[in-house]
């Protein structure tokens, strides 16, 4: 196989070309991560949903039907299937769309961050035996959302900090160890989320570390040419609404960042102002807010939004069911506020909180 074909078929996302070629396909979570569940075998015929495709490869089987003896798909054979095409004609039509592809941005990879901090000690880095923490795969969270925001997981351990006193110790056993970067990919602290659903608190912060409140989670994976981002409250919101993006090819290019709370912190230095002001000078220059639907969350919302709007930026707001966040509604749920978003000025942030307010009664 050529360089250039082999550069072509990495650059070729199998949902996009699925839906490209209108083809009937949902999503599905395997061992391996995120499946392409396509309905109808180009091979043997089936057409009871047989067919699973790696998102990422294009490497699949089909479970039904006749085939020969070990016959795997991948990007090439089952776009030569699909297509009825000789080799030679699948080189060509590969050749022919590869302009198409020029101006879809590759879908990032997800890298795993593992930050030294000499006050935690016990992270260990997912997969654990190869496998993942069950209460992450419960929420849809792959490994391949795992290594993307760096998480890790604490089964045993502690973070140790100094005080006047001397040296004092905060238990973060059985806690999801969640870092947060700065815009530049800097390590500047970290959070730890419960998992046993016990603890007196879901959430423990290092005492002596930058508050999370001064940076954008997530704000480290706004690349260059980002246009467009969506701003959740929470990490599991963040990773909820990016769970929900990754679903629709024509929303990969958005990307979600959290503000740890319905605030947003100014001032010199680090802040999330000025994180922002930061984002619209690279390029950002859409803002949708989706923080929790109930009515006090919708108009701090709009107060953010309006702040926002003064830094240049254009600013949504994207109302969720009524006191639901987007990590307890489904994907579908959260695309479909994203799509039916409120435009934010002057005139229109009355009518937004006053619908919220219909809708709560």
């Amino acid at each position: 196989m050529s360089t250039e074909l082999s550069e072509i078929l990495e650059q070729v996302d199998m949902d996009w070309w699925l839906s490209r070629e209108g083809l009937d396909y949902r999503e599905a979570n395997g061992s391996s991560g995120r499946q392409l569940n396509v309905r109808c075998c180009p091979v043997c015929g089936a057409s009871k949903w047989k067919v699973y495709l790696n998102a990422e490869t294009g490497l699949g089987n089909c479970f039904g039907g006749d085939h020969p003896p070990g016959q795997n798909f991948t990007k090439f054979n089952f776009i030569q299937a699909q297509l009825g095409l000789t080799k030679k004609g699948t080189v060509d039509y590969l050749q022919s769309i590869a302009p198409e592809l020029g101006y879809k941005r590759k879908r990032l990879s997800p890298v795993m961050v593992r930050p030294e901090d000499p006050g935690l000690f016990g992270v260990l880095a997912l997969p654990i035996n190869g496998r993942n923490l069950a209460y992450l795969e419960n929420r849809g969270f792959s490994l391949d959302y795992v290594r993307y925001f760096g998480w890790g997981y604490v089964h045993q351990g502690y973070y140790r900090y100094r005080m006047p006193d001397g040296w004092h110790f905060t238990d973060f056993s059985r806690r999801i160890y969640l870092p947060v970067f700065d815009l530049d990919g800097n390590y500047v602290t970290f959070q730890g989320r419960d998992v046993t659903g016990t603890a007196e608190r879901k959430y423990l912060f290092p005492t002596g570390m930058p508050a999370s409140g001064a940076y954008l989670y997530n704000g480290n994976n706004v690349q260059p040419g980002t246009q467009e981002i969506v701003v959740g409250e929470g990490v599991f919101d963040v990773a909820a609404i990016k769970l929900a993006l990754d679903q629709d090819p024509g929303l990969r290019d958005v990307v979600p960042v959290g503000t740890f709370g319905m605030h947003l912190s100014s001032g010199d230095g680090a802040s999330q102002i000025n994180a922002f002001a930061a984002l619209h000078a690279r390029g950002v220059r859409r803002i949708t807010f989706m923080w929790d639907g109930e009515l006090r969350a919708t108009q701090a919302a709009a107060e953010a939004g309006m702040l926002l709007r003064q830094l240049g930026f254009e600013v949504f707001i994207a109302l969720l069911p009524q006191d639901k966040d987007p990590n307890e509604v489904s994907p579908d749920v959260v695309r479909k506020a994203f799509y039916q978003r409120a435009c934010l000025d002057a005139t229109t942030r009355l009518r937004i909180v006053i619908d919220r307010m219909r809708a709560a009664m």
